[in-house]
């Protein structure tokens, strides 16, 4: 992206009083294997990705949409057979990085053909004696866009940058073939989008069908020098099982406060044009299991780029107040564990009416508890409906609640 501002992020420093809790750190800090002597199972994989595209409703693009696309992935990954513990809370998953290729066609487009480097997720719904039934996500960079320029590409009024955010899901078997060798056929969506820190983001969906190969490396123990364990050994690991500690449901009550930046949602040509954002949000939320809580909040947002909501209004000929780039909500959430990241949905109500916003708004995410009481945040703003109104750069502190006796 050709950004030209540099948003801080707000930071903010608490204090507070410790307040005995349920542990969690089990999750958090894992002691399993501190002397590493426990072997690590990766693989290699390739997908190859064939559909087509959701319309984005711009003049110029059929020839594109009306086409197919293909894509190929190039992964690295490790499996959590239970090394930690965390691993058998999610079903003992694989994890790692990735690099994709699409190709748009025709090839000579005006919207480009998108790679992306990238992290994913891939877990279990259900396991079966020689094969499974799988979601998998991935979350990354993409680049090669063609973004939208008044000049140089002013028909591509989709996707304003050129490297924007790059989000995959899927539902996928995994077949056992061979000793070594695994067979992965599912259902995909992928999409791209800035997040609004440059406009036009129409973004751009895909949806359509993957077909992959994975190959299972012999295991080696890290302690050992990376000694390789004896080729006759099925390079499948036997997942460890646990008995996870005993849960008793608990409170906790966090508050985080974010910044950021957002371009004009109207104005596409001025590429100068940027605005202010911030969330300061309190949070009150129920652990319900290791694996998740919910939880109700209130918001106060800053949006810069309200101004260009009210500034042809005559009441506000002599300039738009402060006060009215300002406003409340309220907020219900759920929150998904894993080890350290926690994925956040949420969805709320302004508390007065907001010009151009609509009657709701959402926000999808992720954290990264960075000590147990200390994170960092990272979310979309989303004003009613399913277009980016902003990204929050954060940081957050949480207490917990007594542990019950």
């Amino acid at each position: 992206m050709n950004f030209k501002h540099i948003v801080l992020a707000l930071q903010f420093v608490l204090l507070s009083i410790v307040i005995n809790a349920q542990t969690v750190d089990f999750l958090k800090a894992d002691t399993t294997d501190t002397n590493k002597t426990y072997p690590r199972y990766m693989f290699a994989q390739t997908k190859f990705h064939f559909g087509g595209h959701f319309s984005t409703g711009v003049d110029g693009l059929e020839e594109i949409e009306n086409n197919y696309f293909s894509a190929m992935e190039l992964r690295v990954g490790w499996k959590g057979y239970g090394r930690k513990r965390w691993q058998k809370l999610m079903g003992y998953p694989s994890y790692g990085f990735g690099l994709y290729q699409a190709t748009f066609f025709p090839e000579a487009n005006i919207l480009g053909s998108p790679s992306a480097v990238y992290g994913f997720f891939n877990a279990p719904f259900k396991r079966y004696n020689k094969w499974s039934l799988n979601y998998d996500l991935g979350v990354g960079l993409a680049y090669d866009f063609f973004g939208y320029d008044p000049k140089e590409n002013p028909e591509q009024t989709a996707i304003g940058s050129d490297f924007n955010v790059y989000f995959t899901v899927s539902v996928e078997g995994e077949f056992k073939l061979s000793r070594r060798l695994d067979l992965t056929t599912g259902f995909l969506f992928t999409h791209f989008s800035n997040g609004r820190t440059r406009t036009p983001n129409k973004g751009v969906n895909l949806y359509g069908l993957n077909a992959g190969l994975k190959y299972n490396f012999n295991a080696y123990i890290p302690k050992q020098g990376g000694q390789r364990l004896a080729k006759t050994q099925d390079p499948r690991p036997k997942y460890i099982d646990y008995n996870l500690p005993e849960f008793k449901p608990y409170w906790e009550y966090y508050m985080f406060a974010a910044g950021g930046w957002s371009t004009s949602p109207y104005d596409i040509e001025d590429r100068e044009l940027y605005y202010g954002v911030a969330t300061l949000a309190f949070d009150v939320a129920r652990h319900y299991s290791h694996k998740g809580k919910f939880g109700i909040g209130v918001d106060v947002f800053r949006d810069g780029s309200l101004v260009e909501e009210y500034q042809n209004k005559p009441e506000y000929s002599n300039g738009v107040p402060e006060s009215r780039l300002w406003y409340p909500g309220i907020h219900v959430s759920h929150e998904l564990l894993i080890h350290r990241f926690t994925l956040v949905t949420q969805v709320g109500v302004p508390l007065i009416h907001v010009e151009g916003r609509g009657g709701w708004y959402g926000r999808v995410g992720g954290r990264y508890d960075i000590t147990r009481k200390v994170f960092a945040h990272l979310a979309l703003k989303t004003p009613g409906g399913f277009i980016a109104d902003f990204v929050e750069w954060g940081v957050g502190f949480r207490m917990y609640g007594k542990k019950k006796v």
